[in-house]
């Protein structure tokens, strides 16, 4: 880890993706850190008339959009 790596509160910043999957209605999430943020990768399933379609979506937050996520922002 580089010394200007920002550390995470990974409670508060789990958390508030879990708040944020869930308000989009993602199911099946996949969270990857990188050195400048975090991924969410999830799926979204929606039916168009009689069928049930699933698509993948996939969020990049950055270092300073988690932290204002954590502190409720």
């Amino acid at each position: 880890m580089s010394p200007s790596r920002k550390q995470f509160d990974y409670a508060k910043v789990l958390a508030a993706l879990g708040q944020y999957a869930a308000k989009q209605g993602l199911s099946d999430i996949c969270v990857m850190e990188f050195e400048e943020g975090m991924i969410l990768i999830g799926t979204i399933i929606y039916e168009t008339g009689e069928i049930m379609n699933r698509q993948s979506v996939s969020h990049i937050f950055s270092t300073d959009d988690l932290q204002k996520m954590a502190k409720g922002g």
